[in-house]
């Protein structure tokens, strides 16, 4: 299990491909939030809004807290699409090792999972470090911090643990179906999904909390928000709607899909059979 831990984590960390997306893209629209959008939101406020320094840094904190949550849900689907590599290449050899080894289902994704969330972990507050370096110093003279650390590190675990949950499920049916030629777009799904997130968080009107408690990718942007802006009363494209939502139900909503999705994954990974990765180059 240490070895397998270990390797996880060298692996995504590593990485080119996640480094580049995980990393590097999320960096780029952080400058772009940061340095090129925020200036000319801010001067589109009220100019009255300057009497009232509080107000008017409550209102950025929230900006940037929408930038900061969508950006780390797209960081976490590109360390998902690694990882669902590496359970690729590992197919070949896992059903072998769970049936004639001391490795057990369990055991390997105890391993994986570990590895992801260490590794997504050090990633993560190592952005959330770059955006509070670039709002916080962009000419407009306002220091952002985040509000409550503890509950951006719960984010971040159940969004890394439900994202590889869902990348997991997808390659393992991919796996169990044979769908081969399927393979590279199923393992690009959850990236996918966090850009459709990150569209439907900043720049749309969803006046229903049920929107937020059934879709996960929603309910983790939710927690991050809230942990870096400290405001449950969540302000949605429409500022004159406001949503009150509940840190417990997210909470709950988001180990409930982790859940489902892990009971089954945990069916499909006995029932997989040896299957040659050439197999998706030639079909």
């Amino acid at each position: 299990m240490k070895r397998l831990l270990l390797y996880t984590i060298k692996s995504i960390l590593t990485n080119p491909g996640i480094i580049g997306w995980g990393v590097l893209f999320v960096l780029f629209w952080d400058v772009a939030g940061a340095y090129l959008q925020a200036p000319s939101f801010i001067h589109q406020l009220p100019s009255s809004l300057q009497q009232f320094p509080s107000v008017e840094h409550s209102i950025y904190l929230q900006y940037t807290s929408t930038w900061y949550a969508s950006l780390v849900i797209l960081s976490l689907s590109s360390v998902a699409i690694g990882v669902a590599y590496l359970l690729y290449y590992q197919t070949g050899t896992l059903p072998y090792l769970i049936r004639y080894s001391k490795l057990t289902i369990t055991t390997y994704f105890t391993s994986l999972y570990s590895g992801n969330l260490i590794a997504s972990l050090i990633l993560e507050l190592l952005l959330t470090a770059a955006a509070i370096l670039m709002f916080s110093h962009n000419g407009l003279g306002i220091a952002v911090t985040p509000s409550n650390i503890g509950v951006i590190i719960l984010a971040i675990v159940l969004a890394s643990i439900f994202i590889i949950s869902f990348s997991i499920f997808l390659n393992l049916l991919a796996i169990k179906l044979h769908a081969f030629r399927l393979q590279n777009l199923l393992n690009f799904i959850p990236s996918i999904l966090g850009f459709l997130a990150f569209a439907m968080f900043a720049f749309t009107t969803l006046t229903s909390p049920i929107a937020y408690y059934s879709n996960p990718y929603m309910t983790a942007e939710i927690l991050l928000y809230d942990g870096f802006s400290g405001n449950f009363e969540f302000y949605t494209a429409n500022s004159e709607i406001t949503l009150h939502l509940s840190l417990g139900l997210l909470t709950l909503s988001a180990i409930a899909w982790i859940v489902i999705l892990n009971v089954v994954n945990y069916i499909l990974a006995r029932r997989i059979h040896y299957a040659s990765i050439e197999e998706g180059r030639t079909m």
